[in-house]
C-alpha cells in the first residue's frame, strides 16, 4: 500500500512536471508563431506598396531631399480675404476676385496616377 501511494506521488509528480515543460514551449511556440506571421504581413504589405506604385508618389523618400531644400517659401504672402468689415458688393467682387486666382493657380492638368505629380513644375519648385 505504501507503495503504490509512493508511486501514484511520484507518477503525479512527473505528470505536473511535463505539463509544466509543455506550458513552457507552447509560450515559446507562440511567440514564434506570432513574429513569423507579424514578418509575412509586413512582408505583404511592402510588396502591396511597390507593386500599387504608391512608392513612386511618396514624398518622403530621401530621393527628394535636395528638392525639399530648395524648396525655399517665397517673400509673397498671401493676406486672403478680410474677415472684418461689410458684405457689401465691393467686398464680394473682391472675394470673387481673389477666389478665382487662387482657383486658376490651383487648376493644373495633373495626372494624378503618373509620375509627373512629383515633378518641379507641378510642385512650383522653378
Amino acid at each position: 500500500m505504501a507503495e503504490s501511494k509512493h508511486s501514484t506521488q511520484h507518477a503525479a509528480a512527473l505528470r505536473s512536471t511535463s505539463v509544466a515543460a509543455v506550458q513552457g514551449r507552447q509560450f515559446l511556440l507562440m511567440i514564434i508563431g506570432v513574429i513569423g506571421i507579424s514578418l509575412f504581413l509586413v512582408y505583404v504589405a511592402l510588396s502591396l506598396y511597390v507593386s500599387s506604385g504608391t512608392l513612386q508618389l511618396d514624398l518622403s523618400r530621401p530621393g527628394y531631399d535636395s528638392a525639399r531644400k530648395e524648396a525655399v517659401k517665397g517673400s509673397e504672402v498671401f493676406k486672403g480675404y478680410s474677415e472684418d468689415g461689410p458684405i457689401d458688393a465691393q467686398s464680394l467682387n473682391e472675394f470673387e476676385t481673389l477666389y478665382r486666382q487662387k482657383a486658376a493657380e490651383a487648376l493644373i492638368e495633373i495626372d494624378a496616377f503618373s509620375g509627373d505629380v512629383l515633378s518641379d513644375e507641378t510642385l512650383s519648385l522653378e
